[in-house]
């Protein structure tokens, strides 16, 4: 699906200019800035179309059955609106994809920016993202030549790991994937002085190959898991971008209060605001 036509030399110059920012420069960029996002894009696009969002449906599904969607009053509107401002008049998908993205939200990647400003804050030595996802995470690690382990349940996304690396020549032996339930991995036998991730919210995005839980199965599943990664990071911090609904029920009582919260710079159209939580381990 033809949606985004983006050079590989287009990303690579990004890359060089993004790699060599300061953490000034890097605070400095506009919330809304896109700096960085067509790295991810470039890899990972396909992937974020094939997510289901808080409607419970993904683009690809929304584009089958468009048919059945122009018979709905809202989708007329947009349509009407479309046509009226001459927006997207050369292609239907771009047409379509503008949207599906108003009417029933897009699935968005953590940006690199905001994870280059956690690297050089807090300089890690060996980072563990336990819902590594779209890239963003791993991409910055990159950058920082920073030790990383990713996991995902999620093994399409694997092919594209594969494909960063490869692309930008990397020492692969600093970058451990593991495509599988994060609660099946041995933490005890992984050295990492940062947690650093950004789990999914219950079901409100729903990956392909993820299981749809119940909210007290999902529940249960961060409480594990992020007693597991507590317990086995030695020294260091813990680092979590994630719902406040969640890190008021769940974390707080696990963890305690976060020693910094600090506002998520995004693009998103929702004027809501997201936080990064961290907590300091020092024993």
């Amino acid at each position: 699906m033809d949606l985004k036509q983006i050079a590989f030399e287009k990303i690579k110059t990004e890359w060089d200019r993004i790699q060599k920012m300061s953490l000034q420069e890097l605070s400095e960029i506009n919330e809304k800035s896109k700096v960085g996002c067509n790295i991810v894009d470039y890899y990972f696009f396909e992937q974020r179309l094939k997510t289901k969002g808080n409607k419970g449906i993904n683009f690809y599904e929304f584009v089958e059955n468009i048919e059945y969607y122009k018979t709905k009053k809202y989708i007329q509107t947009l349509l009407l609106f479309c046509e009226k401002n001459n927006r997207y008049k050369d292609s239907d998908l771009k047409r379509y994809y503008y949207i599906y993205g108003l009417s029933f939200g897009r699935v968005n990647a953590f940006k690199i920016t905001n994870a280059l400003k956690i690297y050089h804050t807090y300089k890690p030595t060996s980072i563990l993202d336990p819902f590594c996802g779209f890239g963003g995470r791993f991409i910055a690690s990159m950058m920082m030549d920073t030790k990383y382990t990713g996991i995902d349940i999620n093994t399409d996304l694997k092919p594209e790991y594969d494909k960063v690396i490869k692309d930008f020549n990397i020492d692969s032996t600093k970058y451990d994937l593991f495509f599988q339930n994060s609660l099946s991995i041995d933490y005890s036998k992984i050295e990492y002085d940062m947690v650093f991730t950004s789990p999914p919210y219950e079901n409100i995005e729903v990956y392909p190959n993820n299981p749809v839980l119940t909210i007290k199965e999902w529940r249960e599943f961060y409480k594990k898991l992020f007693k597991l990664l507590w317990d086995n990071l030695k020294k260091g911090t813990f680092i979590i971008n994630i719902n406040e609904k969640i890190y008021k029920s769940i974390l707080v009582p696990l963890l305690g209060e976060c020693h910094t919260q600090i506002i998520l710079s995004k693009s998103k159209r929702n004027n809501y605001i997201e936080y990064i939580y961290v907590w300091v381990k020092t024993i």
